[in-house]
């Protein structure tokens, strides 16, 4: 029998042409499942950015709203209908119906009482009274340099500026020393080495004590060199809000005949014991770049915005009544 030899028997296996084709398949494969994921990636970007920017932005203009409606608030009435006297030394201002709300365009005017500088935008300040109050149980003539209440919930401390009101009368002082006591009576010493002058109210037991401050915001430059909303109080330490705030603009209700309706709005009222409403207006902007496809273009307070970059922006507004300057319901 002739044996069978190597050449003979029959190959198999992928020719020239099939390997190509095969490898083109594949390719075409792989560039489908590459455009997905890029497709994906780039919409959890643009998402997750426009997330960010809505997050932001809610909370800044929550905070800022819930201090504009308390402007002048000394703990009961309009501040216009009641006699407020101020004791405590400069830096603080005095309490008035005049300064309750101020509004600085584009900062004009506005000394900043902090180390963070002013980058872009308005400033807005409120004044009022921000914490609940507390009752007094002694030493209510006005010759005495402290008064006593009993007890100490809201935790003041020396150094605060504090408003004794009884929804007539109003004074604010500064605590130069509060004891200590737990639920005992605590006193509030307000000597002339931080105030000057006596009180003007002979306060009962039904006056109370609460926190007084103002609050400034403004755009400043965080340590990352991110634009971003900061508050600053009468202490002079600024706290840093939220980041990538581009620009804010604030326009004012005007109520020029004393009827509690807006009659008109400016953004640098001559009078701003008119001012009923403030419509707050905020420029956002993405934390990533290169998400936006082109350079954006968005109308904002009455001009138009042309970005330089590639993030997303978007404005954002909310109008708030000031509550203490509305006619009671």
């Amino acid at each position: 029998m002739k044996p069978i030899s190597m050449s003979s028997r029959k190959q198999s296996g992928f020719g020239l042409v099939e390997l190509m084709v095969a490898m083109t398949i594949g390719l075409i494969l792989l560039g489908g499942i590459g455009y997905v994921f890029i497709g994906s990636r780039g919409a959890f970007r643009t998402t997750d950015n426009l997330s960010r920017i809505q997050e932001n932005a809610r909370y800044a203009l929550d905070m800022m709203s819930r201090d504009i409606r308390m402007a002048g608030y000394v703990g009961c009435g309009n501040i216009a209908s009641m006699i407020t006297n101020t004791i405590a030394n400069p830096p603080v201002p005095p309490m008035t119906a005049g300064n309750a709300l101020l509004g600085y365009n584009n900062g004009a005017g506005w000394t900043n009482p902090s180390s963070i500088t002013r980058a872009a935008g308005d400033v807005i300040s409120v004044m009022g009274a921000f914490s609940g109050g507390v009752n007094l149980t002694g030493n209510l003539a006005p010759q005495n340099a402290n008064v006593q209440i009993n007890a100490n919930p809201d935790g003041f401390e020396t150094g605060d500026v504090l408003i004794v009101t009884n929804c007539v009368n109003a004074d604010v002082f500064k605590a130069t020393t509060v004891s200590s006591g737990g639920g005992t009576t605590i006193t509030v010493n307000h000597s002339n080495s931080s105030n000057s002058g006596n009180r003007v109210g002979t306060y009962g037991k039904d006056a109370f004590v609460m926190r007084m401050n103002q609050y400034s915001y403004f755009i400043g430059t965080n340590t990352a060199g991110n634009r971003a909303l900061y508050r600053v109080g009468l202490n002079g330490s600024a706290e840093e809000l939220v980041e990538h705030v581009e620009d804010m603009q604030f326009r004012y209700g005007l109520d020029t005949n004393s009827d509690g309706a807006v009659d008109s709005y400016s953004s640098a009222p001559g009078t701003w014991t008119q001012v009923v409403s403030v419509t707050v207006n905020l420029l956002m902007r993405s934390p990533d770049n290169n998400v936006a496809t082109s350079a954006q273009s968005l109308p904002f307070d009455n001009v138009t915005f042309n970005a330089t970059d590639r993030r997303l922006y978007q404005v954002y507004s909310a109008t708030v009544a000031v509550r203490n300057r509305l006619p009671a319901m």
